[in-house]
């Protein structure tokens, strides 16, 4: 069986990976209920097409401000094309732009560094722990951004090595507005340090001061004064614009105590370790003296780490930081590590070993732990328990065996490996989770009330606290 493992032809593989993303990322999607951020977006989509008005959105039918209205219009893109507002069609927008990214990632780092390269590259990241186990199931605005940007950083790249300033500050321009449509300042952020930071690492600053760069201050003012003129139709700038302004310093360093900032410096990079697990385990390659030689030597790798060191520090000085928020950066971590980890690889370097075995002990746990599954109370109630699980644990355990037979390709069956595990996870540990939890109980009792009631004026009593989610499915 090893030797046949060994003989399976690369292209079955990588036709197989890009098989199971979709049964994958779509299996039980709609289960669970929205969550908060979720059922803002969705309700703010919602009463933008009740109201008619896209442009000042409302939420309750109060205005809504803390977010510009793009993602709202995608999602209520997906709820017709669906025929119906629900956690499914809300979710498949994630999804489609996580396609979206991993398609992105591979057509950048194709065009430097080979197919190979660059399909392990962007499975590595669209399978990372945060994906794969959290925002993938989430109809969140930050899988979009985050393709706006890390496109923004790559046209940076593309077009200051072939000369194309004007088309490179038009473009940036271009993405730069998608991404404040989506969520404010931030874009404003980002385009400011990697055009700086892109435009000294061509040797080119005093672009910066072109007319080409005025062009491109020219395209986005013309498209945001836009939004902005129609916006002022309806309600005053005078409360957009700050309130903007305040959702983006408000988990900054400007608004915390000095030792909560000093405490979140020391924590982030164990954390973003944690949460972006297993392939995070790259940082193993930067452990090594040559480390910043080896990057010099290739101008493609050493604009991804430039770009990741001239944003990155936003977020590790910015204390309340959600994983999600980090998304963009994840393929600039990836293709330098695993850059690095390539060359241990082929020096059968102590990193690249510590790596592989790392990586072999969670291709041997993941059999085992979804064939016990049966036997634990949290989920053994579920339907067909031990088909799923035996099922699951069988698929897995050939994946594992694939992972250590065929070393050459270790990734390719690591990839593979936490697709069914996903799928696993799917059939298995949704149902469990969301059998009779807070928000499930909280969304029967909203439909039992709609069912009851759903011909009477609804009133919220004094200050009662109530949650997004109930507003949405009342």
């Amino acid at each position: 069986m090893m030797n046949d493992l060994r003989a399976v032809p690369t292209s079955y593989l990588v036709g197989f990976i890009v098989v199971l993303f979709f049964p994958a990322h779509l299996i039980n999607l709609g289960l669970a209920p929205f969550i908060g951020d979720e059922a803002i977006r969705a309700l703010v989509a919602l009463e933008m097409d009740l109201s008619g008005n896209f442009i000042a959105t409302t939420m309750h039918g109060k205005p809504y401000i803390n977010k510009p209205p793009l993602f709202n219009w995608i999602l209520l893109l997906f709820f017709k094309l669906f025929g119906y507002f629900g956690e499914y069609p809300a979710r498949t927008a994630t999804v489609f732009f996580l396609l979206v990214y991993a398609a992105v990632i591979y057509h950048f780092v194709k065009r430097e560094l080979g197919a190979g390269f660059a399909f392990l590259s962007a499975m590595m990241v669209v399978t990372s722990g945060r994906f794969l186990l959290y925002d993938s199931m989430l109809g969140l605005i930050d899988t979009a951004f985050s393709v706006v940007i890390y496109s923004l950083f790559l046209c940076i790249y593309f077009l200051g090595r072939n000369g194309k300033w004007l088309a490179l500050f038009l473009w940036t321009y271009l993405l730069m507005t998608a991404g404040f449509l989506l969520k404010g300042f931030p874009a404003l952020v980002f385009q400011a340090l990697s055009l700086t930071g892109g435009l000294i690492y061509w040797g080119q600053w005093r672009r910066l001061f072109s007319v080409q760069h005025l062009a491109g201050l020219l395209l986005a003012g013309s498209m945001l004064g836009g939004y902005l003129l129609a916006y002022s139709q309806y309600r005053p700038l005078t409360v957009l614009l700050p309130n903007l302004v305040n959702e983006s310093v408000q988990h900054t360093a400007v608004a915390k105590s000095w030792w909560t900032v000093v405490e979140h410096l020391f924590s982030f990079p164990f954390e973003s370790v944690y949460h972006f697990l297993p392939f995070s385990l790259l940082i193993l390659a930067w452990a090594d003296r040559y480390f910043w030689q080896r990057l010099r030597e290739n101008r493609f790798i050493w604009f991804n780490f430039v770009m990741l060191a001239v944003n990155l520090p936003v977020y590790w000085g910015s204390v309340d930081v959600y994983p999600r928020y980090l998304l963009m950066f994840i393929p600039l971590f990836t293709v330098v590590s695993f850059y690095r980890m390539v060359q241990h690889r082929l020096a059968n370097g102590w990193p690249y070993r510590l790596f592989y075995y790392l990586l072999g002990t969670l291709a041997i746990l993941l059999p085992l732990a979804f064939l016990v599954l049966p036997f634990v109370p949290d989920v053994n109630f579920i339907a067909n328990i031990y088909p799923l699980a035996i099922g699951c644990g069988i698929f897995l355990a050939l994946a594992a065996t694939g992972y250590f037979a065929d070393k050459e390709r270790c990734l390719y069956w690591m990839i593979i490996l936490l697709l069914i595990a996903r799928i696993g996870f799917d059939l298995i540990i949704l149902p469990a989770r969301h059998h009779d939890n807070e928000l499930t109980r909280s969304k029967r009792d909203v439909y039992a009330l709609v069912e009851k009631y759903g011909d009477r004026t609804w009133y919220v009593y004094g200050k009662s606290d109530f949650r997004e989610p109930a507003s949405f499915y009342s």
